[in-house]
């Protein structure tokens, strides 16, 4: 895959996360449901990583500047995976207001990625930056179990619904497929297979179109409830 087609593919990425960020906080607005107003910031996060892998990109002669922006491209996407984590599950508490969830949503989630950089810090060589592929793989496996906290919350809060609402049960396939994006990159850090690095942008950009899907039928389910 070429530069020009990797870099294109980040900012495209990067704009439909943007827009998945204006419509989850039109839908905050709207219904006032505490989980959609950690998806917005989680999904700026999100949007900022593609941004700077394709800055990185852009600056593959630099190899300092390169990996600058590769490092913050691991923080701030492992930041947003977190932040959408703590989201949801600190939204099944009842009782809390959103300034006070959001709060403690940003502190799990600022811990957790300092307790990432603590054990690379204190992993051999001792106190030194790892390179940024060891901290790419470490990053993609915290990406992971978190992804995978995210489906089984959401796959176990559609099973406790008497009534499964229309267009919401796509959500946890469109966090499948991002987990599946961050497992075949780990797979392509691995192993340097290509298919796997091809097939990781693909299931990136079908998990982003897929949600803005589930937005609009979610939407659509809603206005056609109401006129009946």
């Amino acid at each position: 895959m070429s530069t020009e087609i990797l870099v294109a593919s980040e900012f495209v990425s990067a704009v439909l996360a943007l827009t998945l960020v204006y419509f989850f906080s039109k839908a905050y607005r709207l219904t006032r449901f505490i989980h959609l107003i950690g998806l917005p910031i989680g999904f700026s996060f999100l949007a900022s990583s593609y941004i700077f892998l394709g800055m990185s990109l852009l600056y593959e002669n630099d190899v300092a500047g390169s990996e600058l922006f590769l490092l913050l491209r691991l923080i701030t996407q492992s930041f947003g995976f977190v932040f959408v984590a703590f989201t949801y599950y600190f939204s099944s508490k009842s009782g809390k207001s959103a300034k006070y969830l959001l709060s403690i949503i940003s502190v799990a989630s600022v811990i957790s990625i300092l307790l990432v950089f603590g054990a690379l810090m204190f992993s051999p060589p001792f106190m030194e930056v790892p390179p940024v592929n060891v901290c790419d793989e470490c990053f993609r496996i915290i990406n992971l179990v978190f992804l995978g906290y995210v489906i089984y919350y959401l796959v176990k809060h559609l099973e406790s619904l008497h009534e499964a609402i229309s267009g919401l049960i796509w959500t946890p396939l469109a966090f499948s497929l991002m987990f599946l994006d961050q497992y075949s990159l780990l797979i392509w850090g691995i192993d340097g297979s290509q298919t796997a690095f091809v097939f990781a942008h693909g299931a990136r950009l079908a998990s982003l179109i897929l949600f803005i899907r589930v937005y609009y039928s979610s939407g659509r389910a809603q206005h056609e409830g109401r006129e009946t």
